[in-house]
């Protein structure tokens, strides 16, 4: 027994280091839920893999439908916010360099496609794309109402085009099976860019296109456009093309 405590104690004081780590090298992820059961189990297995450490916020519909208690037992986060943390977006924005939306309903897509910002989850997607930061969305759950997948062209229409306004603001989809390779892969690239770069070659980070006009642009070899900026310069009209040998 003496010794089952002492470990439990090692591995407190161990969590509590990696934490501190964590959040001073800014990385720590916040996990937004939303009211829609749609594979929420399948989608933390998504998320554990990622093998980080997580703090989670629920919408005022999450509390009341998802087990919260479930959820925070397996995704053991630092901390939780809720309804009322609305009125505390500039500190949460401080504090986490991403969101991640694994169970976005079509209310808060069309919130924040709309420009509704009334309330907590929609108010911190917007907050976040509205400063340029990552916002990684699984839209599967906007697709299924009441656990059954569409059967109107005219609503899947409407879905679409509000995921089409958010990929446009900057958001970006993660699917089932994809969570790591897009969500570590656009995180190292953007700590990438961060570095001093001497061998002429550019990183392309969403950012770099706030002012950019349409056009086909050329970029030295060896250069690298994020998964973000991709997405975005497609929508804006932008071509990169990557120079060839003796250009």
């Amino acid at each position: 027994m003496p010794k089952k405590i002492a470990l439990n104690v090692l591995e407190g004081i161990t969590r509590k280091a990696n934490i501190q780590r964590a959040l001073e090298a800014g990385e720590v992820a916040l996990v937004v839920f939303t009211g829609s059961r749609v594979k929420v189990k399948e989608k933390i297995e998504e998320l554990k893999r990622l093998d980080t450490i997580f703090s989670l916020a629920f919408s005022f519909m999450a509390g009341k439908i998802l087990d919260m208690d479930y959820i925070v037992k397996e995704l053991k986060p630092i901390d939780v916010y809720k309804e009322e943390d609305v009125f505390n977006l500039e500190s949460i924005l401080k504090k986490y360099p991403c969101i991640i939306g694994p169970n976005i309903t079509v209310n808060s897509l069309a919130k924040v496609a709309l420009g509704v910002i009334d309330s907590f989850i929609p108010a911190l997607i917007w907050t976040y794309l509205y400063k340029g930061r990552r916002v990684y969305l699984d839209f599967e759950s906007c697709k299924n109402y009441m656990d059954a997948p569409m059967r109107k062209q005219a609503m899947e229409e409407l879905v679409d085009g509000y995921i089409s306004a958010l990929k446009s603001m900057g958001a970006i989809e993660i699917k089932i099976g994809e969570y790591v390779s897009i969500i570590k892969d656009e995180g190292e690239i953007e700590e990438e860019a961060k570095k001093p770069s001497y061998s002429g070659k550019k990183i392309i980070t969403a950012k770099d296109l706030e002012d950019l006009p349409e056009g086909r642009y050329i970029l030295p070899r060896g250069s690298i456009v994020t998964p973000l900026a991709r997405d975005k310069a497609r929508l804006m009209g932008i071509v990169f093309e990557i120079e060839k040998q003796g250009d």
